[in-house]
């Protein structure tokens, strides 16, 4: 495989600024790159944002492979839409979350022309996932079937069997107003960080999970925290905005159950007023271990590498949590790069690791089929 045909293809993608809503431009480059190949591109319509690009091999019913092509915005990243290259990695905004993964689809759509006998599979490139996940809905909608989807977004290609549950909400302290220079109570701000503090260790208790083949402690991300109007005034309001993930034994509803429980418990302890206004929330999932598409996948894992596969869940939601539970479709998350890079000012994927998983992918729907390339 030509690592600098891969880059041009990664950066050509990354350059786009697809953010969610707003992927018309990449959805168009991915379309004619899949016509190019040869194959058909269905192009989804999505309401309020780009197109869906679909394309199947045979029924396509086996095996769907599956990438988002939007991508979050620029946040604390400078130059986040001018790829940038540093020996084997590139750097760019979307460059690990997801298109070094839609690229590693794109090289085994391409490899497939060739196989014989014809597999059975089908390639979505979806958009919106990172706000509403309206591109799979619309996959959804449109009946598709599958008896296994790859998902390839970054795990370190770490193939994980299984997505975490998670939860986004708002919390909110009330107070009262005064005088900046005054000396009385109320300050909103000041009782929303005592309430937090306290908050975040409990449910960091009750939401650890160790008795599974794949424990888990749940990651909580404070990503907002807001009061007040400046020096002279006591605020008499403060939000913050939490997202948690865990295991995915715990359902979204138990989750809530037990927020609930620990915003009136430690809000009556201290004496404060909080309110909690749930934003968001999935069920996880762990696939069995018994799948024979998992199977298969770890067996082309290490006779690809030559070393043994690690196993694990990924620790954060994605289309695959509807895809499994409103689609039916069992799911496995598989690709290039390291999440902790995601969404971050060093956003980056290395070229060898999407190869990799685009070589490790290849056998896999040659297993699958039973190809003789």
């Amino acid at each position: 495989m030509d690592s600098d045909r891969v880059l041009q293809l990664l950066a050509r993608l990354v350059a786009v600024p697809s953010l969610s809503g707003h992927e018309e431009k990449v959805c168009d480059i991915v379309a004619e790159h899949v016509e190019s190949l040869g194959f058909v591109a269905e192009r989804q319509e999505v309401y309020k944002t780009g197109y869906n690009v679909v394309t199947r091999i045979g029924d396509g019913g086996d095996v769907l492979f599956c990438g988002h092509l939007d991508v979050v915005p620029e946040y604390d990243m400078a130059d986040a839409f001018r790829p940038r290259v540093v020996g084997d990695k590139l750097y760019g905004r979307g460059a690990c979350d997801m298109k070094g993964g839609v690229v590693s689809l794109l090289l085994l759509l391409e490899s497939l022309r060739q196989m014989e006998p014809e597999p059975n599979a089908s390639f979505a490139f979806v958009v919106d996932e990172e706000m509403y996940g309206r591109g799979a809905a619309e996959l959804m909608r449109r009946g598709m079937r599958a008896e296994i989807c790859v998902i390839t977004e970054p795990t370190s290609n770490v193939i994980c069997v299984g997505n975490a549950s998670c939860m986004e909400f708002r919390l909110t302290a009330s107070g009262k107003s005064g005088h900046g220079a005054s000396r009385a109570d109320g300050n909103a701000v000041k009782s929303l960080m005592r309430f937090y503090e306290i908050f975040e260790r409990r449910v960091m208790t009750e939401l650890d999970v160790r008795n599974s083949d794949f424990p888990m402690s749940p990651i909580i991300n404070l990503g907002r925290f807001e009061g007040g109007y400046g020096g002279w005034v006591i605020p008499s309001k403060a939000f913050c905005e939490v997202l948690v993930h865990m295991h995915p034994s715990i359902s979204y509803r138990d989750g809530l159950d037990i927020v609930r429980r620990l915003v009136k418990e430690t809000a009556e302890e201290l004496g404060a007023v909080v309110e909690l206004t749930m934003l968001h929330g999935c069920d996880g999932f762990i696939l069995p271990q018994t799948n024979q598409y998992l199977h298969k996948l770890k067996q082309a894992y290490s006779m690809e590498t030559g070393q043994q596969p690690k196993t694990g869940l990924i620790e954060s939601e994605t289309d695959g949590n509807a895809l499994y539970h409103k689609g039916g479709i069992p799911c496995i998350v598989y690709g290039p790069g390291d999440i902790a890079y995601a969404h971050s000012s060093q956003e980056h994927v290395s070229i060898k690791d999407v190869i990799e998983c685009y070589r490790v992918l290849r056998r896999f729907i040659n297993m699958v089929s039973g190809s003789r390339n």
